[in-house]
């Protein structure tokens, strides 16, 4: 097991990676949603890479919370404006919904 799969945050995002690129797909606007995941990745494993608590990790959560907070945005435009399937949009928004309470909870990344 990869250090980084101990952390149910970077579960979490992994784990939206197929609904959302289903959706990404049917709405033939791929490259948005995936290179917003790619960066809450990228920026997940920046955090955790850095000492606990310091100022660098929760900066580099933050802005993986912000990452999938744009992604939840474009999945509820797309169910707004039925532009995929709504089997489909229901899936990526539990999908990502889950990756945004699980890094919402980490210390410092939602103002107290």
């Amino acid at each position: 097991m990869h250090p980084l799969e101990h952390h149910a945050s970077f579960r979490a995002v992994i784990a939206a990676a197929p609904p959302l690129a289903e959706l990404a797909n049917a709405m033939r606007d791929s490259e948005q949603i995936v290179s917003s995941l790619a960066t809450a990745c990228g920026d997940l494993a920046q955090g955790f890479a850095a000492p606990p608590g310091s100022r660098s990790r929760v900066q580099a959560h933050h802005r993986a919370w912000i990452a999938v907070r744009e992604i939840d945005r474009t999945v509820r435009l797309a169910q707004m404006r039925r532009l995929a399937p709504a089997k489909l949009v229901a899936k990526a928004q539990r999908a990502i919904d889950r990756a945004d309470v699980m890094i919402a909870a980490l210390p410092g990344v939602l103002p107290s």
